[in-house]
C-alpha cells in the first residue's frame, strides 16, 4: 500500500518542478530593451500644466477586417493613452466596439467609436470588482512593464515612450521580450496634442505619421503607481 500513495505523489512532484522550471527560464529570458532611450522618470513632473489628466486621451482609426472578425470591412478602434501627473503612462491600443473582452463584458456588438468607448469605461470599472478572478485578470498587470511607459513634455514639444511585448525569436520564442516605441509631436490645446513622428526602437526607423489625440473625462483610471518609479528604471 505505500508504494501505491508514494508513485502518484512522486509524479506530482515532478510535474510541479518542470511547471517551476517552465516558469523560471520563461521569464530569466525575457529582456528589456533600449532602457538607455527611456525618458528619466525623474523629468516628467510638468506634465499636468499642459495637459488635463482627469480622464483619457484618444485617437480614432481603422483596420481592415480579418476572417476572425464578425464584420467586414473597416473595424473602427481607438489608440489609448492613460496619462498621470507624474509623467506615467498606460497604453491601451486596438480598443473596438465588436470584440468579446473578458474585462468588458459588453452585451452590445457594435461596429462604432462610442462602442469602443464603452468598453474602455467596462475595463477601467472591471478592475475594482467584487469577484476576486476578474479583479486579478483585469488589474492592468502593474508588475508587467508592457503597455507602460513615460511623458515629457518641454516647450510645447510631447514624447510619449512605451513598451510592448513581442517574440524576440519570432520562430521559436513566446512573447517574453519587451521593446520601446515613441510617439513624439506637440500640444494643441489643455486638452489635445497631434503626433508627427513614430520611432520603433526594435527596427531603429522613424516615420512621419498624423494622429491628433483629444482629451475624454473619465471617472476612474488604471489603478496603479509609476512602474519606472517603483522598479528603479
Amino acid at each position: 500500500m505505500k508504494n501505491l500513495y508514494c508513485k502518484p505523489l512522486r509524479s506530482f512532484i515532478s510535474i510541479k518542478l518542470i511547471l517551476l522550471l517552465f516558469v523560471l527560464i520563461h521569464f530569466s529570458c525575457a529582456v528589456t530593451h533600449h532602457k538607455d532611450k527611456l525618458i528619466n522618470y525623474r523629468d516628467t513632473s510638468n506634465v499636468s500644466e499642459s495637459l488635463d489628466l482627469n480622464g483619457y486621451y484618444f485617437t480614432e482609426l481603422e483596420r481592415d477586417a480579418n476572417s476572425n472578425d464578425s464584420v467586414k470591412g473597416k473595424i473602427k478602434y481607438l489608440s489609448v493613452f492613460f496619462i498621470y501627473e507624474d509623467g506615467f503612462v498606460v497604453f491601451l491600443g486596438g480598443i473596438d466596439g465588436i470584440t468579446n473582452y473578458f474585462c468588458a463584458d459588453n452585451p452590445v456588438i457594435e461596429n462604432s467609436y462610442e462602442n469602443a468607448h464603452r468598453n474602455v469605461a467596462l475595463m477601467l470599472n472591471s478592475q475594482f470588482s467584487k469577484n476576486p478572478r476578474t479583479k486579478k485578470v483585469c488589474n492592468f498587470k502593474p508588475n508587467d512593464i508592457s503597455n507602460k511607459g513615460l511623458v515629457k513634455i518641454n516647450d510645447g514639444e510631447i514624447k510619449i515612450q512605451f513598451y510592448l511585448v513581442e517574440r524576440q525569436n519570432p520562430k521559436k520564442d513566446s512573447f517574453n521580450s519587451y521593446y520601446l516605441y515613441e510617439l513624439n509631436g506637440y500640444v494643441i490645446t489643455k486638452n489635445s496634442f497631434k503626433i508627427t513622428s513614430e520611432t520603433n526602437y526594435r527596427n531603429n526607423k522613424t516615420d512621419s505619421t498624423l494622429a491628433t489625440y483629444s482629451f475624454k473625462p473619465a471617472l476612474v483610471k488604471p489603478n496603479m503607481t509609476n512602474y519606472f518609479r517603483d522598479h528603479n528604471f
